[in-house]
């Protein structure tokens, strides 16, 4: 039977158009939510993130990046749609194969193609839980 150790959340915001943050161009990154877990040897950790863009110029190459205490364990290339158009990018991903402690888990996003002829603004929202279980 699956037995929950640890629950975790951090959002910026839950709702659409109420913040505007430029997405930085890789190799920078913009740190949206980052929160603690605690694990347990043969665990697993269930995170899921929503994250809300509008695209202001172009169509922008977006990495959104999972790290845990730093070491990046999930990465998401997605492409943002037309220009002035909102895309809410959601994705599940499962973690294991770590040893028991509590650790830091980070999400953080970045454009990786040309700023010149693509950019895009966070807008909301921005939301990152976790769930620990064993």
């Amino acid at each position: 039977m699956t037995q929950i150790i640890d629950f975790s959340k951090s959002a910026i915001t839950s709702f659409s158009q109420s913040i505007t943050i430029p997405v930085p161009l890789s190799p920078s990154s913009y740190t949206l939510t980052e929160f603690g877990l605690a694990t347990l040897l043969g665990g697993s950790v269930l995170l899921n993130a929503t994250v809300g863009v509008q695209t202001t110029l172009g169509n922008p190459n977006l990495l959104l990046t999972i790290l845990r205490s730093g070491t990046p364990v999930f990465t998401l290339l997605a492409t943002a749609p037309g220009e002035s158009q909102y895309a809410p990018l959601s994705f599940s991903y499962v973690d294991f194969n770590f040893p028991a402690g509590y650790f830091a888990y980070t999400l953080t996003i970045s454009q990786v193609n040309s700023s010149t002829l693509n950019s895009a603004n966070l807008i909301g929202p921005v939301d990152f839980s976790g769930l620990s279980l064993v």
